[in-house]
């Protein structure tokens, strides 16, 4: 019988409602990390936003191993944008294996432009609508896996 281990670790590191003020370049919300460990495993997923990008990771490292040892992760993300009762979704999934001792932190997932997405301004900046970025990391071998989840509110306009 397989169990998996889960860990949910979600800190906004001051996820942001815009205001109308606010420039159009201007860093929409700087990101969230979320780590599981078992014994010296650490599986970690992170999101982070900028004004026109989000880059969506995830990441393992175990110091009992050396670092030319592989294992496979599969990173899935979620991002929703709910505005006026309507909501655009997009998932994307990558499954590789990733070497241990990533330099730099997560390694393996997306970075997506807001417009690639469906979801810019003509500038390219975020439309306003209430946003949620999820990146779940599942490490195959320890069967364990972490998830992050960022949210923010943009309320300017285009």
């Amino acid at each position: 019988m397989s169990r998996a281990r889960i860990l949910l670790v979600s800190i906004v590191c001051g996820a942001a409602a815009l205001a109308a003020t606010s420039p159009a370049s201007a860093v929409v919300a700087p990101g969230t990390f979320a780590t599981a460990r078992d014994g010296q495993l650490i599986v970690v997923s992170s999101a982070i936003v900028g004004a026109r990008t989000v880059e969506m990771m995830g990441g393992w490292n175990d110091e009992a191993l050396r670092c030319d040892r592989f294992r496979r992760l599969d990173v899935t993300i979620l991002i929703d944008r709910v505005r006026g009762g309507q909501t655009q979704r997009r998932t994307r999934t990558v499954s590789q294996a990733r070497r241990n001792c990533a330099e730099g932190g997560p390694n393996l997932g997306f970075v997506l432009r807001a417009a690639s997405l469906g979801m810019a301004c003509a500038d390219g900046t975020w439309r306003p609508g209430h946003y949620d970025f999820v990146t779940n990391t599942f490490h195959r071998a320890r069967r364990l896996r972490s998830i992050a989840s960022l949210f923010f509110t943009k309320t300017e306009r285009c």
